[in-house]
């Protein structure tokens, strides 16, 4: 059994760093050395993440929700004004937008066969 949580970590999670990292690039205009120190990644997943390599298990970029605290994010950690705490309830909100929005329960049923989407309220309120 997968839980909601870990398919979260596996696709939600790397999916919001990619975004970030792309705010942080075009918008910040930032080098991926400085994208990687302030997302607490390596620059070479900051590479994947520009060359759409990582981060793509799901497509959350037309989400509205989720794109305001992109970026929230993207501009709070460019000019480092949020806290670690700020930082942490962000991410976790973008992941309950995606999680409330059921954008998981694809992946969820590819992962695991016997998964019945009709039947999951797991991420929802």
């Amino acid at each position: 059994m997968t839980l909601p949580c870990e398919l979260a970590v596996r696709s939600a999670v790397p999916a919001i760093r990619a975004l970030v990292a792309r705010k942080l690039s075009i918008t910040h205009q930032m080098k991926q050395e400085d994208i990687a120190f302030l997302l607490g990644i390596t620059q070479s997943a900051v590479s994947q993440y520009m060359r759409n390599a990582r981060g793509k298990a799901i497509e959350i970029g037309g989400i509205e929700e989720v794109q305001e605290l992109v970026q929230s994010l993207a501009d709070g950690l460019a000019s480092d004004s949020l806290s670690q705490r700020q930082i942490t309830r962000r991410y976790c909100e973008a992941c309950q937008v995606i999680r409330q929005k059921r954008l998981l329960c694809s992946l969820h049923k590819r992962l695991d066969p016997d998964f019945k989407i009709e039947d999951c309220d797991s991420c929802l309120p």
